[in-house]
């Protein structure tokens, strides 16, 4: 994503989508603690009175700039999810992105989001959502004969959803163990990639296999 800065010819809903996308860029880079009104009026060459007439406070931008990134990353999905040959390539694909976003958080974003429970709170129903998504794809990759007939899916995503949220929440903590060695990108591509070479049959191994080889060679 692109952000501009406030020029005199923007109208009111301009300025107030380019408030949102400067305070993103600011929130995911150094965290949401970190930044305050002013810099990102500073930022835009706009006065701190501006944004306050466009957003309460700053919990209210902060969810703002939320739906903002959570827009893209559904557009953007919903391009690959267009170009997709199979479900597999839908889950790889969408995992993929998230882990893409990822990298581009700094820690200090997400430890700073838990002073904010509501904001928590539609985080966390939103990941629920994901995981019926997954859970609608997985069932129609076993119709494809790219899952294992025998596995149990809702099973599968609860275990899947709380080893992600155990590396999560120990790089929150600053945790030093043998987690701490590797970054939530490698440990999650790591999970997905377990998991669903578990519940795949030979057909969809072999589909992985190729997105990993053709990953590597991408790197």
């Amino acid at each position: 994503m692109e952000y501009v800065k406030v020029k005199e010819e923007h109208t009111k809903d301009d300025v107030r989508r380019i408030i949102i996308g400067k305070a993103l860029e600011l929130f995911t880079s150094r965290g949401i603690k970190e930044v305050k009104m002013d810099d990102i009026a500073s930022e835009l060459s706009i006065s701190k009175r501006t944004i306050y007439e466009q957003f309460a406070d700053k919990e209210e931008l902060l969810l703002e700039t939320l739906k903002m990134h959570n827009s893209w990353i559904r557009k953007e999905a919903k391009e690959r999810i267009r170009k997709a040959e199979h479900v597999l390539d839908i889950i790889l694909s969408i995992y993929s992105l998230y882990f893409e976003s990822l990298k581009r958080v700094n820690i200090k974003f997400f430890k700073d989001l838990e002073r904010y429970p509501n904001i928590r709170k539609l985080h966390t129903e939103k990941n629920h959502a994901n995981d019926k998504k997954l859970i609608a794809w997985v069932e129609m990759g076993r119709k494809q004969g790219l899952f294992r007939e025998d596995a149990n899916f809702d099973v599968l995503i609860f275990i899947l959803r709380r080893d992600l949220e155990t590396i999560f929440t120990a790089n929150l903590k600053n945790e030093e163990n043998e987690l701490s060695k590797y970054t939530p990108d490698e440990l999650g591509r790591a999970l997905i990639l377990f998991y669903l070479r578990g519940i795949s049959t030979i057909k969809g191994q072999e589909i992985i296999e190729e997105y990993l080889n053709n990953s590597q060679k991408r790197e």
